[in-house]
Parts: structure tokens; sequence; C-alpha cells
């Protein structure tokens, strides 16, 4: 099949999903209608599901019948820089062949900040890509066959953990995001899909938190958006955005957030960075919270929209079972479904990665409980446990709360924390911290980033609970809301994982299981 990296939603031609961000690297398809409800702990509308060797994070590559993964090799537990990749029958779930890649730094497992397993497989249907997070990458032909093999050095603290960037395939080149020469810097890298060999280095560095984004230019340039700031003191600077040419490595262009400028919790590349032929879009966090919007042509930045003031908000109220309707208010002014400590304020966090901008509007979830802004006003994430959306030609701010989960009989569960087993499919609860045992609402996870098929987003979060929004819907109250889904029993089940589809069904995973969702194969 040949693929076409167009600038608009790709059209879903053919079966194949050959990376992270689906045909076109987008992260949005249109074309074929996906499943939309499903439930494993229920069994309904569940084709197959099998266990897995081991616990893991990557997304699922698809090409024809073979499906693509990485999990932590057998046996391993509490830390690890051994990694699986596997080929497996899309129709049967049976292993084909599987190929063992070794890290140099080891990284926890199950850990809700990603791992040595987080990057998802790239393939061309004649070759396949695994990357180990923890410092190496290889090809394949189809058949398991080694190509070529390279090693490089993880950025660490003390371990190669928050590493969210996922590998981007197009034309010749699968791209990656690694450490060149200064101490702890990360740069943007074209390797040289056939050979292994590194064709460019892009000079402006990008935070390895950080999720590019594959697009087009208005005049059809092949293009990258990559950013850099966050936490743990990452070096890349100046923090801001780059706008890099995909087959030249050279920057378009090169947005300075401001010298000296404090990066987190200010500015954070911790998104997908979406963007089209005309816009590229992106958060800050102080002095006020908001929502900012670049000309991608040039960088420059066009507009700065309040993710605090004039904002409409859907609050659950539980005594009364229904949404309290909150319209043109200031977030700073009213009570979160959750209490505030006396003196606290609401404050706006973007969920890291849970981003996505499709049909007019940017979508992402609220992390919840979080206290990590280092300047005033003192407040608490929320509001709690909601998706928000900015309309990005008008500026309008919506907010919904959503049900933190639903349990096993389908019933919705409101406003309380949440926990979950960490286990893999040998039944070892292989997390080697508490925080991966949280929902990611309270201490926020590194979630696998939605994907938006046919005007349907799809949110999964660290409880196995993947959200199914209407990207169209006028008003984002509870009728956007097109399903509440799991991926197994309620407290048992744990997935940092992006859904994968191949126009009838859809891949998923948690740390246990592989799970085809739809129809049953023929």
């Amino acid at each position: 099949m040949r693929f076409f990296f167009l600038a608009t939603p790709f059209l879903l031609l053919a079966q194949n999903w050959p990376q992270a961000g689906g045909p076109a690297g987008t992260w949005q398809v249109t074309g074929n209608e996906p499943p939309t409800a499903w439930s494993v702990a229920r069994n309904q509308n569940i084709a197959w599901r099998i266990p897995l060797p081991n616990t893991g994070q990557s997304g699922i590559g698809i090409w024809g019948n073979r499906l693509f993964l990485t999990t932590f090799a057998p046996g391993e537990k509490g830390f690890s820089s051994r990694i699986t990749g596997m080929a497996i029958d899309k129709v049967t779930g049976k292993t084909l062949w599987s190929v063992t890649l070794n890290g140099a730094e080891k990284s926890p497992m199950n850990y809700a900040y990603s791992d040595s397993t987080t990057p998802t497989p790239a393939t061309d249907g004649k070759h396949v890509w695994f990357t180990n997070a923890s410092g190496e990458m290889g090809c394949w032909d189809m058949d398991g066959h080694e190509v070529w093999r390279r090693t490089f050095k993880p950025w660490g603290q003390p371990f190669p953990f928050n590493k969210q960037f996922e590998p981007i395939l197009a034309g010749d080149y699968i791209y990656n995001v690694e450490p060149v020469d200064k101490p702890g810097w990360n740069y943007l890298r074209a390797i040289d899909k056939l050979t292994g060999k590194v064709a460019w280095t892009n000079a402006d560095g990008t935070t390895t938190y950080n999720t590019p984004r594959l697009g087009k230019t208005k005049d059809g340039t092949l293009a990258i958006l990559h950013g850099r700031g966050g936490w743990h003191d990452v070096p890349e600077a100046p923090v801001g955005l780059s706008l890099t040419d995909a087959k030249s490595g050279k920057s378009l262009w090169q947005f300075v957030a401001g010298d000296g400028i404090e990066q987190a919790p200010t500015w954070q590349a911790l998104y997908v960075m979406h963007w089209d032929p005309k816009y590229a879009y992106w958060f800050r966090l102080n002095p006020e919270e908001s929502h900012l919007v670049f000309d991608s042509q040039s960088g420059k930045l066009l507009r700065t929209q309040s993710l605090i003031q004039k904002v409409d908000y859907r609050r659950w109220n539980k005594a009364e079972s229904r949404y309290d309707v909150l319209t043109n208010i200031n977030l700073r002014e009213v009570k979160d479904s959750l209490p505030l400590p006396d003196g606290e304020v609401l404050r706006v966090q973007p969920a890291w990665h849970a981003n996505i901008v499709v049909d007019g509007y940017h979508y992402f979830l609220v992390s919840t409980n979080h206290r990590r802004n280092r300047k005033p006003p003192k407040g608490r994430a929320g509001p709690a446990y909601s998706i928000g959306r900015v309309n990005t030609t008008t500026g309008k701010v919506e907010y919904l709360e959503l049900p933190v989960a639903i349990d096993d009989t389908g019933k919705r569960i409101y406003g309380v924390p949440l926990r979950t087993e960490s286990t893999n499919s040998a039944g070892l609860d292989v997390a080697t911290e508490d925080r991966s045992r949280m929902d990611g609402w309270e201490t926020p996870a590194f979630w696998g980033s939605p994907v938006a098929l046919n005007h349907k987003i799809y949110f999964t979060i660290s409880l196995g609970i993947t959200y199914v929004i209407d990207s169209r819907s006028k008003v984002l109250d509870d009728k956007a809301i097109l399903s509440i889904n799991d991926l197994g029993l309620l407290g048992k089940t744990w997935s940092q994982n992006t859904i994968s589809f191949d126009g009838r069904h859809l891949f998923h995973r948690t740390a246990r299981e592989l799970i085809a969702i739809g129809p049953q194969f023929k």
C-alpha cells in the first residue's frame, strides 16, 4: 500500500496503522466507522484477548494481518532495560516471532511516566522498526530477520523515564529523539530506515517529554513540530517551539518563549504538538493558564486565550445526580466537585500528552489535585476529572466533568479518586512505585495520546477506561460522551496505551493482555 501525508485528516483506504500517530502521523483518520462500545469485564464486543509475556506501554503497529508491539522481556520485574518486540497474527492472536532489544539504562516498569517499552513500533509493510527507550533501536523484515541495529545513550535522571516521544516514519527516514553531545540535551534525528545511519540532527533540541507531530505546510513541505521546556531541569534551550523540515532537518522557524523565562511550570512541552497548514497550538500556565495559537508558516504568536475567564463548566452534582451548568464564569471564583482547601483556587493543568486538535477544537483532559505551580495564586488543578476544549476560531472554552470510571456492571462513578493494580499476565504487580497504581487524574500520568477516528476521540486513562467523545458536538455536555468502556475489571486493570484501528477493529492493550475490539474474525 502507498500512503500519503496530507494536511487534512487521512482518508482510511486500507487496513494499516503504520505508526503511533496512524497512517499520516496526525493521530486522526476519517473513513470507516470504528467500534465505539465494548467491555472486557463483561466480554462485550471483544473479538479476542491474549496474555502478553510481560507488561509494556507501546502502541500497536498494524500492517495487513500483522500486529507489532513491545513488552518487557519475559521474567523481568522492577527495573529493566530488556524489551521484546513482537509480531502477532491479527486474526488469531498467535505470536509469529519476537526479538530482544537490550538498552543501556534500566527504567522502572509500569511507570506512570513511561518506560523502556513506550515507543510504538513503526512499519511500512516491508520492514518493522522497534525502539527501546533505554537505548537501542533496530530494523527487521516482516519475517523477523534482522536488517540493522543501533544504540544510543538515553537521557537519564537517574533512569530513562519520561520518554514520551513516538518514532515517526516518513519517506526514507524514521525519526527519533535522543541525546547527542551537550550534557542531557536531546535532539530530533532522522535515521535512514534501511541502513540505520543518521541522516541529520536538528540543531534546536527537543525535550524528551515532548511528542512531536508530522504535517504539511501550505506549500506542501513535510515538517515536524517539536518543543522544549519541562520538569526536572530539562536542559534544552531556548524554551519554545520549532518547525523542522523533515527532509533536510533545517528549522523553518523557532518560537522563543522569552529570555531567562522560567520553563516549568510556565512553559511545558509535555503535549502532542498539533498543527495544520495555518496554525500551531500550545499551552502556557503562568501567570494565567492560557491556550496559544501560532501562525504555522512563521511561528508568530497570534492569539492568547485564557483557560480561566468566561468559560462554561458542567459540573457533576452528586446529591442530585445531574450536571450543574455554569456559563461565562471565572474558574477562580467557583467551587469544584472536589473540595478546595481554604485559600486555594482552581488552576487548569491540561493533562500531559492527552490533547488533540480536531474539527475546529483543541480537546484536552484536565489533571486533578496537582499542586506543582510555584507562583500565585495558590491552587489545586481542575476542574476535577474533566475534559476541556477550546474553539480554535472563537476562543470559547468549555469544561465537562467526566465519570472517573465505570464499575464492572457499567455504572458510572463520579468524583472520587480510584486506584488499580498494575499486574502482568503472571499475576505480579511489577510497578516500582505507588503513583503507578493511582488513577492518573490525582497524580497526573503520561496517558497514551488520544486519537480521533471518524470524528470520535478515544481517550484512555490508567484505570483501563476509554472515553469516546463526539468531536463535532455543538456543546460540550453529557451528550458528547458517546461511551465509556473498560479494558478489564475495575481496580485490576492498568493501561498507558494509545489505541490503533485497522478499518474494522480497534486494538488495545493492558499490562496483562492484548485485546482485539469489534466483531469476530471470520
